[in-house]
């Protein structure tokens, strides 16, 4: 898959987890939401990480590795079962990137029928910037600029290296409300000139308008300016169960429709 500006429109929801990685229901219950909600435009990408160290978490929420024949066999009887003129349904992954492996993920990914990639970070080291308030409270201020930047530093290299469809959450460090987002401002906007120099795409990710937060990924400010570049953006609900598919997506669209660009 390959987008456009602005972005595909109402009827798309591309970025959503099963059971196969930290979702709450099976692939099949997934698609079945998607055909009865009307979705034209369904997409599985459940979490893919190949961590290259130790004293992670990632095996608690991404896929098993000796299963991915299984999701993309399962995925491909899905879509052969449900597909009709008013419907389909697009094999994707979330893969978390790594400096240190992502030639040697790329090329074992493209031996599938994959349509799209979502590119994003969890890991800053062995520190998951998502997984807990609890593990940021500990941190200095020092300490937390560190990860941010190391977070940042990590997603361009995303944007840069040509894999990916689009790029998940890209202000991630955000969720817990322990991060001055404005502080990053500039990281995010040298993302956002490497997704337009690579002709890639972002999303806003409608997940963190229910997390302490209490907006979307990325923020308004950093959806401007994408705007600005004409960089497509796709709405995504990163949702983890059936009923979340298209979850706050007309307040996306008008939040879109509403952010003044200027040239």
């Amino acid at each position: 898959m390959k987008f456009t500006f602005p972005g595909p429109g109402c009827g798309y929801s591309l970025h959503n987890h099963s059971v196969f990685s930290d979702g709450a229901d099976s692939l099949e219950d997934m698609v079945i939401a998607g055909k009865k909600s009307h979705v034209k435009v369904l997409g599985i990408s459940d979490h893919w990480a190949e961590v290259p160290y130790d004293n992670t978490d990632y095996r608690e929420w991404t896929m098993d590795h000796g299963r991915l024949n299984e999701y993309v066999d399962s995925l491909l009887q899905l879509k052969q079962k449900y597909e009709d003129d008013d419907f389909q349904l697009k094999l994707g992954l979330e893969v978390d990137f790594f400096f240190e492996n992502i030639a040697q993920v790329a090329a074992r990914l493209k031996e599938y029928p994959f349509d799209y990639l979502i590119g994003s970070v969890h890991y800053c080291g062995v520190f998951s910037v998502d997984h807990a308030r609890e593990d940021w409270l500990p941190l200095s201020e020092e300490e937390k600029a560190a990860i941010c930047q190391q977070y940042y530093q990590k997603l361009q290299g995303a944007a840069e290296c040509g894999v990916f469809t689009f790029l998940g959450h890209l202000d991630l460090p955000k969720k817990f409300g322990m991060i001055d987002n404005s502080l990053y401002y500039d990281h995010a906007v040298k993302i956002l000139d490497a997704v337009q120099k690579h002709s890639g795409a972002i999303e806003l990710n409608t997940s963190g308008w229910f997390k302490p937060c209490a907006e979307p990924y990325p923020g308004a400010d950093i959806l401007q300016e994408a705007l600005r570049r004409k960089i497509p953006i796709v709405v995504s609900a990163d949702a983890h169960c059936a009923e979340h598919l298209q979850r706050n997506f007309a307040e996306a669209y008008e939040l879109l429709h509403q952010l003044p660009v200027t040239q």
